[in-house]
């Protein structure tokens, strides 16, 4: 064999030594986005403010759907597949689906965002370990968003400085939509206000509020309790009852019917999660001042 040959030989050989240990090389870098499945919109929001378009964000409880009632289909099961991250929120579907996903998915990594957060107490019998509706206090949402930063840095550690700007940037974001709302309530004196369903808990202790419950243990009031809400509702002079499509419209409307209120609906379950918290602290504003 010539001496060029030789070399060329030698060069062909080095290329294929070359390509078969970049094959052995595990691939770290990630095409395309990742897929994460959350169990609310309000949660999506979240994630994508911080993921962007890293990240492809699923949502297992559909709008007009309730958490409370929520079954996934076979087609959202399936989906799973994809997923490499679950953010749970404590919401009462979670309590028998989480396990059962884990199950079908034991290397989608699910993570609470309600792990560092204290829960306030509910007298609804499905939030026994408080209510869930965390994400409707704008300080716990900084929380949440500082575990799905982290978790997604874990993931895709590559891109860790991307989300770390845009968690810094919904921070920023979140800190002026407290203020704002602060300010809704400052000056007004009448701190109460009456809903159907208790799913206000956080966001009245965050801004120093009262809600009071026409729901009494996830049922609807007997003949007594609901005597005691309408005495009740005279007496603080309720101008609003407020709702959710999911839950009681009918009995939110007798009840506004014999104390002179009118009912509003209020979706804590909305993916556009500013403005809705913007315009619920106008809503409750204008209903108690």
């Amino acid at each position: 064999m010539s001496k060029n040959k030789m070399i060329l030989f030698s060069k062909h050989n080095l290329r294929l030594v070359i390509i078969l240990i970049l094959l052995q090389i595990p691939n770290t870098v990630q095409a395309g986005p990742t897929t994460v499945f959350v169990s609310i919109a309000p949660q999506k929001y979240f994630v994508e403010r911080i993921g962007g378009d890293e990240v492809q964000v699923e949502v297992m409880v559909n709008p007009g759907e309730s958490p409370a009632t929520f079954n996934p289909n076979p087609k959202k099961m399936s989906q799973l597949a994809n997923a490499k991250l679950y953010f749970s929120i404590g919401v009462p579907f979670e309590k028998v689906w989480i396990s059962r996903i884990k199950n079908i998915q034991p290397k989608l990594q699910v993570v609470p965002l309600n792990k560092k957060i204290y829960i306030a107490p509910s007298s609804h019998p499905q939030h026994d370990e408080g209510d869930p509706h965390i994400w409707l206090s704008p300080p716990l949402v900084k929380i949440m968003a500082a575990e799905i930063e982290a978790s997604l840095s874990r993931q895709r550690p590559e891109k860790s400085d991307f989300f770390k700007i845009n968690y810094q940037t919904l921070i920023k974001e979140i800190d002026k939509l407290d203020q704002e709302i602060q300010q809704v309530f400052a000056k007004g004196k009448n701190r109460t206000f009456m809903v159907f369903h208790p799913a206000w808990t956080h966001f009245a202790e965050a801004y120093g509020l009262e809600q009071i419950s026409i729901e009494n243990q996830g049922k609807e009031p007997g003949p007594r309790a609901l005597q005691r809400i309408i005495n009740k509702g005279k007496k603080l002079n309720i101008k609003v009852i407020f709702v959710q499509k999911q839950f009681g419209l009918s009995v939110a409307k007798k009840i506004a019917k014999m104390i002179g209120a009118t009912v509003k609906e209020m979706d804590p379950l909305t993916e556009n999660y500013m403005d809705s918290m913007r315009n619920t602290a106008k809503a409750i504003s204008g209903a108690i001042n």
